[in-house]
């Protein structure tokens, strides 16, 4: 089991933090927002941080083979994705500088202002595309 600093570490080192944007008919706006965190890693390295998020009631999904092979651990979750970015310190920096627009992409999200065209539009100003 890895303690909670230990966990950040992880997080901040290893993790890859994703926005994407998809066109979905069935949304009001015509679009949907799905954020994930994503690590690759040895499938007991991965079981361990799994059961690790767990004591933080942060559910985490596994996938043995991925496109390379490697197995990958997925966060998908809003609230899952909340705890992580409440348990991050904000002073603390990255190497790939991606916590801080994934933290703020997940306060929109956790508002629900993504379902409005305004928080769409500040979503794709996050992520550059407009």
């Amino acid at each position: 089991m890895h303690s909670k600093d230990m966990i950040i570490g992880i997080l901040i080192g290893v993790a890859n933090c994703d926005i994407r944007v998809e066109s979905n008919y069935r949304s009001n706006i015509g679009y949907q927002v799905k954020p994930r965190l994503q690590i690759r890693g040895e499938m007991k390295f991965l079981s361990d941080l799994q059961r690790s998020l767990l004591q933080y009631n942060i559910v985490a999904k596994i996938k043995e083979i991925e496109s390379k092979m490697r197995p990958i651990l997925r966060i998908t979750k809003i609230k899952d994705l909340k705890k992580i970015c409440d348990m991050i310190p904000e002073s603390l920096a990255d190497a790939r500088n991606q916590w801080g627009e994934f933290r703020t992409v997940i306060s929109i999200m956790n508002n629900k202002e993504h379902l409005t065209l305004e928080g769409l539009d500040k979503i794709l100003m996050i992520k550059g595309l407009i």
